[in-house]
């Protein structure tokens, strides 16, 4: 039994300049409705990886579905909001104006340290990620292997959760475009 994630391709962005604190829900809307940069094809081992599993799922956010497209998919058995990407948070105060990539960084690391205004808090995403998981796990075990084209934050969360049922594979916090985990459980 397996279980693959590959996190999506790179997102096709417009550049929206400086933004105050208070417009940085514009980023996050801009970023869940992008296609992908089609320039940025997925690696071979991606798409044999993908070959070899028979049940495929991903999350309902436009950056999923169009990755697993580019790897050959023709059939997704699933599209689920759970499979989403942890949200970033905001505020909505005035601010001085920073790139969309600082307030990505700074609002991600305040999503670690417990802030999570006008997004799922880590309780939630856990919870979320255990649901994630149960729903992987039995897919797995039901038709022996199952690829997730999924998100780099939340991947990690469902990896921790499938640790937990015994299964062994990397947890990469923090992952590329296309980057590839697998999921098994030892050979004993």
């Amino acid at each position: 039994m397996k279980i693959v994630f590959i996190r999506h391709g790179k997102p096709d962005l417009p550049e929206l300049g400086k933004l105050q604190a208070n417009e940085l829900h514009q980023w996050i809307k801009a970023y869940n409705a992008a296609s992908l940069d089609t320039d940025q094809q997925p690696p071979k081992q991606a798409v044999e990886l993908t070959k070899q599993c028979n049940v495929v799922v991903c999350s309902n956010l436009r950056r999923s579905i169009e990755s697993a497209k580019l790897l050959g998919i023709r059939g997704i058995y699933c599209i689920d909001a759970i499979f989403r990407e942890v949200e970033l948070p905001y505020c909505n105060i005035r601010s001085p104006k920073l790139s969309a990539t600082v307030w990505f960084v700074l609002f991600r690391i305040l999503w670690f340290m417990g802030y999570s205004n006008h997004s799922d808090s880590k309780s939630t995403v856990k919870q979320r990620a255990a649901i994630a998981a149960g729903m992987l796990h039995n897919r797995a075990l039901a038709n022996n292997s199952v690829l997730l084209v999924g998100h780099s934050i939340f991947n990690s969360y469902i990896g921790k959760q499938l640790k937990m049922k015994g299964l062994q594979g990397s947890t990469s916090i923090f992952s590329k475009h296309w980057q590839i985990s697998v999921y098994e459980y030892p050979e004993l």
